[in-house]
């Protein structure tokens, strides 16, 4: 795509159908299977907790319900502006990819050769990595773009508001301010493109990704899996090897805690191995809840506070 081949009002109405699919549709993150998933963990919790409904209900929703209605609002109404983002600005996502797969090939071209011009590669192997690295690549962006936000001061002063709600919900997921979501989805794509051409110098040839239903299969099943759970009150752990792989929503939920011990946590989406691998890893400890929000006397980049001095004794 380039610019000549943009139509605003086409990108404009494309976007205006995929709110129309938000529950239909394999690529929306709110598509039905993820919602029936998280439903179904929430009981499986509940029935071996032995938790009663209104003790789940609480873990759930424990805001009042105008508070409750009042966050969902901004949350909602955020998820639908930044939905606009990628039909927007197509062409300058769809730019930065080409130059990361650009970029990809001519570095491993001295190490691999030059991919065949025109040549295509449809072995499974070969589908599966090419679904599998670039979805690593963007989730590493993904890594950096966060910590950034939450290390700079300019741009925390925009993150703050993924941070502010004393409640997590699923639509928590996607509450910032349009300019930070493109500044991730400009780090994502361009990293994904790269993953792409490192599929290609690899195996010499163009190769199409292993999809579900028309979607990277590994987002797919991550989304199906754990999306929900992320931005929840609901702890669901993993085990402790796995916690050094994956982000559980236990893991992701101390990323939220307001407590300055842990903060500049767990900041990657799906794979903990970029924190573990860049000293960033938290596992919270079993049963350990936390407090969400944004405290102001202790923001995201603060160090602990120093005890009291101790009164000198008088003279």
């Amino acid at each position: 795509m380039t610019w000549h081949d943009y139509d605003p009002l086409t990108a404009a109405w494309n976007w205006l159908r995929s709110l129309a699919g938000v529950l239909t549709e394999p690529g929306s993150p709110f598509w039905w299977p993820t919602i029936i998933a998280a439903a179904l963990a929430f009981l499986a919790i509940g029935f071996f907790t032995r938790a009663s409904f209104r003790e789940m209900r609480r873990t759930v929703v424990p805001l009042p319900g105008r508070s409750f209605l009042r966050q969902t609002c901004q949350d909602a109404i955020l998820f639908v502006v930044n939905a606009a983002l990628p039909f927007l600005l197509a062409p300058v996502f769809f730019l930065l990819s080409a130059v990361g797969a650009t970029l990809a090939v001519a570095l491993l071209t001295p190490v691999f050769g030059a991919p065949e011009y025109g040549a295509r590669l449809n072995h499974p192997l070969a589908m599966v990595a090419a679904a599998l690295i670039p979805f690593a690549t963007t989730d590493l962006s993904l890594y950096w773009t966060h910590r950034f936000f939450h290390r700079l001061p300019l741009l925390w002063r925009a993150h703050r508001l993924h941070h502010e709600p004393p409640m997590l919900t699923p639509l928590t997921a996607f509450r910032f301010w349009p300019q930070e979501q493109v500044v991730h989805i400009a780090g994502g794509v361009f990293m994904n493109g790269v993953g792409l051409g490192v599929v290609a110098s690899l195996f010499g040839a163009r190769v199409d990704p292993a999809t579900l239903l028309g979607v990277n299969a590994f987002a797919l099943l991550w989304n199906v899996a754990f999306s929900h759970l992320r931005h929840s009150h609901i702890a669901l752990p993993f085990p402790r090897w796995l916690s050094y792989v994956l982000v559980s929503p236990h893991m992701h939920q101390a990323h939220h805690s307001a407590d300055v011990v842990h903060h500049d946590k767990n900041y990657a989406t799906v794979f903990a191995l970029w924190d573990w691998m860049f000293g960033t890893l938290y596992l919270p400890k079993k049963g350990e809840r936390f407090r969400f929000g944004v405290d102001d006397a202790a923001p995201a980049t603060a160090e602990a506070p120093l005890p009291p001095a101790e009164p000198k004794p008088a003279r």
